[in-house]
């Protein structure tokens, strides 16, 4: 399934910014574009992430199975007899179009190899000369799009083939397996234990580390909940995930009321014959079909107009489970016990287990500022404060919000800003 923009676009391009397949056209600078002529989305190349949907102000962009035909028709013929971007082709990419450093060749570590990382890398190799060191613990690429986007959703994961073609770019060095920690300097957050300058071999550091712990509800016997930092690990099969405490049905209780509370509640209805077509562990689709879920209650702490899901995944849902999913607001939890959630009101909901996927947050970075209540590094355009050669990107960031397309703009931005404050005068691009 592809996106298509409907007649309804206002053109502001907010949706340009974001994709990251470069699918939608015509984008500023091209023919058409500001003259009232709707954006469109090339079938071919879209990768069904959402990213449009949802950042487009009007609601334009849509799922292209719940459009109107003719807005499908209208996208496809966009395109036609134009070829498709190859957008893994690394050898077709433009050269630098903005300033190069002076003096050669820079050496940049961008710590964390999901989105936002994967989108800075490929942004210092079409802005820059710089020679990119490129680290993450884990021995593949992807992050959160290979260990965070739900099962049945495979076209999305589509991205991380251009992903793997960064890697093999010649002045790429990958490190898989590698904790950045173990690099010299890095431990002491700087250069010469001066804990305030860039790492020691670098002249730069992008970190790009995510926020994947799970916030907690903070209520007793949530020890024994499971959170959607380990529910979605476990069933994307990431390595070193933990299997979640027995599924017993017939009812579970998720909280929250974002995308990933949405993806958790599907996944968890999901019959034996949707269970066969997803992308996830044979061991997790025989626990999932074994586990006699057959309602899901969903929590909203406050009301319907705060809720953080998109219109698009809540319509999936009701698509894929009917009405075996209840969507309840304005109920703050107090406690979980084995017999089931109490509320505020003094109700209990009745169910075998409890989730919970009220957002996540970043953890700190040794020699790093922190800023505990929004779980990200204070920063300026992706520049740490008061940390000068160090910068950010993705979650890390800008916090825990917005999909893998936002993580785009987000990386071009922490880019610009790393080479707009070289210390050496720029020279023209080559």
């Amino acid at each position: 399934m592809s996106y298509a923009i409907s007649g309804e676009c206002c053109s502001d391009a907010s949706c340009v910014a974001v994709c990251p397949m470069n699918s939608i056209h015509p984008s500023p600078g091209e023919p058409g574009f500001g003259t009232g002529v709707s954006l469109f989305i090339d079938p071919r190349t879209c990768i069904d992430c959402g990213a449009c949907a949802d950042i487009c102000p009007v609601d334009a962009a849509q799922p292209a199975d719940q459009a109107a035909t003719e807005d499908v028709e209208r996208n496809a013929e966009y395109f036609a007899g134009q070829e498709p971007l190859e957008a893994t082709d690394l050898d077709s990419w433009e050269p630098p179009s903005y300033q190069v450093w002076g003096g050669g060749p820079r050496r940049v570590l961008v710590v964390g190899a999901g989105p936002a990382g994967m989108y800075a890398t490929r942004e210092l190799l079409l802005r820059t000369t710089a020679e990119v060191t490129l680290v993450d613990r884990l021995d593949q690429v992807g992050g959160l799009v290979r260990y965070g986007v739900a099962p049945d959703h495979p076209s999305t994961k589509q991205i991380v083939q251009v992903f793997e073609r960064i890697l093999h770019h010649r002045r790429v060095r990958w490190m898989p397996g590698t904790d950045a920690r173990e690099l010299p300097g890095v431990a002491a957050g700087g250069s010469s234990g001066a804990r305030r300058g860039p790492v020691d071999g670098f002249d730069a550091v992008i970190h790009a580390v995510g926020a994947r712990r799970s916030r907690r509800l903070g209520i007793p016997g949530e020890d024994a909940a499971c959170t959607a930092e380990d529910f979605v690990a476990w069933y994307n099969g990431r390595p070193g995930a933990v299997a979640p405490a027995e599924l017993a049905g017939p009812r579970a209780v998720i909280v929250g009321n974002g995308n990933v509370a949405l993806d958790v509640a599907r996944i968890l209805l999901s019959d034996e014959r949707r269970l066969r077509g997803m992308d996830a562990p044979l061991d997790v689709k025989r626990r999932l079909a074994a586990s006699g879920i057959k309602e899901v209650v969903l929590l909203g702490r406050r009301g319907p107009q705060d809720a953080a899901y998109t219109e698009s995944a809540l319509q999936e849902l009701r698509s894929a489970v009917g009405d075996r999913v209840q969507l309840r607001h304005h109920a703050r939890p107090t406690a979980w016990t084995s017999e089931g959630l109490t509320l505020d009101s003094g109700e209990s909901i009745a169910a075998g287990n409890l989730f919970t996927a009220v957002g996540f947050e970043g953890r700190p970075i040794d020699g790093l500022p922190f800023d505990p209540d929004r779980g990200i590094v204070p920063n300026v355009r992706g520049a740490v404060v008061d940390r000068p050669g160090h910068y950010v990107a993705g979650w890390i960031k800008r916090g825990a919000r917005g999909g893998i397309g936002v993580n785009k703009a987000c990386a071009q931005e922490t880019v610009l800003t790393l080479v707009s404050s070289s210390r050496v005068p720029a020279s023209p691009g080559s």
